[in-house]
């Protein structure tokens, strides 16, 4: 089975298997919409000096899928992601960060390790 990747656009579908990237210089956000779930561009403030940002990411996906909602934070510098991972935690979700061993750059996982928001 392959995986794709592409670029997400305003209202791109969400589908099993493929992996769906922020365009530069925009947020992705998670949206629900008369009971279909898409994805959304915007072009909202920086965050953390980001945009895209993961926090504007997981924070959508934690009002969209409450409990159900899962964060994977993977190696990165900084500490974009770390806020959102709250608001999972805070939704009832389950947040995954990858390991200092296994990581180039243990900067994103590390902030979220180190709040204790990591299952």
């Amino acid at each position: 089975m392959s995986n794709p990747s592409q670029l997400s656009g305003s209202w791109s579908s969400i589908r099993s298997w493929t992996s769906l990237i922020a365009p530069g210089d925009f947020h992705l956000v998670v949206q629900r919409d008369k009971g279909v779930v898409r994805l959304a561009t915007d072009q909202a403030p920086s965050e953390n000096s980001c945009r895209p940002s993961v926090d504007v990411l997981l924070r959508s996906v934690a009002e969209v899928y409450g409990a159900g909602a899962i964060a994977v934070i993977l190696t990165g510098m900084g500490q974009d992601g770390l806020h959102g991972c709250k608001c999972i935690r805070e939704a009832g979700g389950q947040v995954l960060a990858q390991d200092k061993a296994s990581s180039v750059v243990w900067g994103m996982p590390s902030f979220v390790v180190n709040a204790g928001l990591a299952d």
